[in-house]
């Protein structure tokens, strides 16, 4: 049994690469999983996604509006995993994410009322006052597993192997498929320091 933590930029570039690396990898090998979003956002995040995008040949027209774009989603996030539960919450992001990869000029104020009701998800409900209380707080959790990772980089993806040793194994950046399945295929237990791939001894999640 694997437990995967992806810490993404709700609306990254490398982030919707990774997140769909990640499930091809668990479908081609048919293993036994559970993985969590942990969506981050700051002016680090957001500086280095408009740099990635850049580099892809995408220019980001509005910059403020790509910084409120961001906190909505992870706003949203919080929410329809209060309201609706994970794999729902889980479900919307990549599918903003899959909406704008490509460029994000293609956002409009629009969009995340058309992913959410492709999602059969309530609009209004998601963006009720009376759970903004509860999302400051479940965006605050999170906050504390970033500190508790010491995630410095996005997107950063950490497994755990519930059946091994329960060590951690930190992956940071984008992940290569062939690893990805080595890693998986070894029970979680390889041991390189190239390619930003870094053992976490005595990481456990309580």
């Amino acid at each position: 049994m694997f437990e995967i933590f992806l810490f993404v930029n709700p609306v990254g570039i490398y982030c919707y690469n990774t997140e769909t690396l990640i499930k091809d990898a668990i479908d081609e090998l048919n293993i036994n999983s559970s993985y969590h979003f942990v969506p981050v956002i700051n002016a680090k995040v957001i500086k280095e996604d408009i740099i990635r995008r850049k580099k892809a040949g995408q220019r980001i027209t509005d910059i403020p509006q790509y910084t409120i774009a961001s906190f909505q989603a992870l706003r949203h996030y919080h929410a329809i995993k209060l309201e609706y539960g994970n794999k729902k919450a889980r479900a919307y992001l990549v599918a903003l994410q899959r909406a704008m990869s490509e460029d994000f000029n293609k956002y409009s104020e629009d969009l995340p009322r058309q992913v959410a009701s492709d999602l059969n998800l309530n609009f209004n409900r998601i963006n009720d006052r009376r759970i903004a209380h509860y999302i400051d707080d479940s965006i605050f959790q999170d906050k504390k597993l970033v500190r508790k990772f010491n995630v410095r980089n996005i997107p950063t993806t950490i497994i755990f192997n519930e059946s091994g040793n329960y060590s951690g194994i930190m992956l940071e950046g984008i992940l290569a498929h062939d690893k990805l399945v080595k890693l998986f295929k070894s029970n979680g237990c390889i041991n390189e320091e190239e390619n930003n791939y870094y053992p976490i001894r005595h990481l456990r999640l309580i």
